[in-house]
């Protein structure tokens, strides 16, 4: 079957039992039921279709052992481990459509749910997933990213460079879309124009060095006309030194700890705003491309921030 549903690995990892009971892990706090749920979908076939590096398989478990020993916040409620849709061929849109599916359900039980990914091509997914728990709803994109990832679908199909022109086919008019940390040099003249003529909303990398508050206002525009906010994090965005391990590694990128204000940010805003963040990805971690696993270490940062905000 090129498409399957693993069930959640079990979670170990290390326990300091002679410091307390405040001596709590992550792997401490996994359990069934939880108001707070991640999900893996272990896919490379758009990276592989997007010409990029394949190992994006493997990202959700690479995430979860860099998850296991994080210490918990205090007061950390517990969270749910979904498992893993598994696309072990090419089939990516039966991929893309067992994430829908699945997301549609669980988002009734979880009041957030965390997708692991996989290269971009699980934002089409857990976007129609969100959209099918929500409908009617206005749906805010946020994507922390260095590339606008608005190709055109073309003879191979859909691909990690394409869901966001996707997403836009399903409802041209309803399509509001905000990318953060574009590089100029990673996105062709064509993909600048069509963002342009979409109506997309770009705050480039150069400004998020220069300022981390400079995609404040677009953010706050973007969730006060918004419904519900659909966060995805594609760890690229980040500098190469502090994340090798991706399909496309950035030679300048928006530093981690820019990044990581950007996801509190947004997070608050829409805390704030009564309009929720019920859906969040974290997306093209290449653990074979990373023997010493500092992008999953990034990234795991970020999903911490992602199960606990």
């Amino acid at each position: 079957m090129p498409v399957n549903v693993i069930p959640a690995p079990p979670w170990s990892g290390r326990s300091d039992p002679e410091d307390g009971a405040g001596a709590v892990r992550l792997h401490h706090i996994v359990q069934d039921n939880a108001g707070r749920a991640l999900i893996g979908f272990a896919c490379e076939a758009g990276v592989i279709r997007n010409k990029g590096r394949g190992g994006a398989h493997a990202g959700p478990a690479a995430l979860r052992g860099a998850l296991a020993n994080m210490a918990a916040p205090p007061d950390a409620k517990p969270f749910s481990d979904l498992g893993d849709i598994d696309v072990t061929a090419d089939d990516l849109e039966a991929g893309q459509s067992a994430l829908s599916d699945t997301l549609a359900e669980v988002l009734q039980q979880h009041e957030r749910v965390i997708v692991l990914g996989g290269g971009h091509e699980t934002a089409f997914g857990s976007y129609c997933g969100l959209a099918a728990r929500y409908p009617g709803r206005q749906i805010g994109i946020i994507n922390l990213d260095a590339h606008l990832d608005l190709r055109l679908t073309g003879d191979n199909g859909p691909s990690s460079g394409t869901p966001f022109a996707q997403i836009r086919e399903l409802d041209p008019n309803r399509f509001d879309y905000l990318c953060l940390g574009v590089a100029e040099e990673s996105n062709t003249q064509a993909l600048m124009n069509r963002a342009r003529d979409w109506g997309v909303n770009i705050v480039t990398d150069h400004a998020l060095i220069a300022d981390r508050n400079a995609a404040n206002r677009a953010i706050d525009e973007l969730v006060a006309r918004s419904d519900i906010i659909y966060l995805t994090i594609d760890i690229d965005v980040l500098p190469h030194y502090e994340a090798p391990g991706v399909s496309a590694p950035a030679a300048r990128g928006v530093p981690f700890a820019t990044i990581e204000y950007l996801v509190g940010y947004i997070l608050s805003q829409s805390k704030q705003s009564g309009r929720p963040c019920p859906l969040a990805d974290i997306v093209e971690l290449s653990p074979p491309n990373d023997p010493q696993n500092v992008t999953a270490k990034s990234a795991a940062l970020l999903v911490r921030r992602l199960l606990f905000s």
